[in-house]
């Protein structure tokens, strides 16, 4: 049996590994709280696509990955809608989509609903983004460091540069809390090549990572009525 948990936990749990209260419709994940005593920063680092049984289907090509989760915990993860802007939004807000509004990128921009980045950032931690030109923007002048990354038909390139963007915004500023986003599985799908391939940036970013520092891998699963869980 896995454990299971809801997207809308995720905000609330980063804010209090941070040290911080985020009221929403998300609770704290008890075992991970329980498993990062010690770390003040925090990596999220959210894989367009990955769903639970794609993840648990391409196992062996997720070498770091699964080797990672040995040591660690893996979760079931519900979510609350098959795109990827609500989908991000609800775990950076916890709250579902019907609450925060953000359906669009461009609904990001105009939405006043906190979320874990904007009030860690008010709070004096570093925080950072690192994604898509127009996602990364709609951050600007809320979070600490924004690196946007333009949107170019090699997904593959453009999954190096979140990737190179992201150890150098670890290296370059300490930051307490970190999101970046990989697209690459959601473009090209899944086999050996991607699968590998991604599990080698998330290796990269994680060994580049300061002592202390909780990992989160999470999915952002485009699911059916039959697959509507992420690891």
């Amino acid at each position: 049996m896995f454990l299971v948990t809801r997207q809308v936990d995720v905000a609330p749990t980063i804010a209090e590994i941070l040290g911080f209260s985020f009221p929403c419709d998300g609770k704290p994940i008890s075992k991970i709280i329980e498993f990062s005593k010690g770390c003040n920063r925090v990596v999220l680092l959210i894989v367009d696509s990955l769903g639970f049984n794609e993840y648990i289907k391409h196992r062996r090509f997720f070498k770091f990955v699964s080797k990672a989760e040995l040591s660690g915990l893996l979760f079931k993860c519900l979510t609350y809608s098959r795109y990827t802007t609500p989908s991000i939004a609800t775990l950076l807000c916890g709250l579902p989509p019907e609450k925060h509004h953000v359906w669009k990128t461009e609904d990001a921009y105009k939405s006043t609903v906190k979320n874990v980045l904007v009030v860690a950032s008010k709070l004096g931690y570093r925080t950072a983004v690192i994604m898509e030109k127009l996602g990364a923007l709609s951050f600007q002048n809320r979070v600490k460091i924004i690196r946007p990354i333009e949107n170019i038909l090699d997904i593959k390139k453009f999954d190096a540069a979140i990737c190179s963007n992201t150890i150098s915004v670890i290296e370059s500023f300490l930051p307490n809390l970190v999101v970046a986003h990989l697209r690459t599985l959601d473009k090209l799908g899944f086999n050996h090549e991607t699968t590998s391939y991604i599990d080698s940036i998330i290796e990269k970013i994680a060994k580049k990572s300061k002592h202390e520092t909780l990992i989160l891998l999470c999915g952002d699963l485009h699911h059916t009525k039959q697959q509507e869980k992420i690891p």
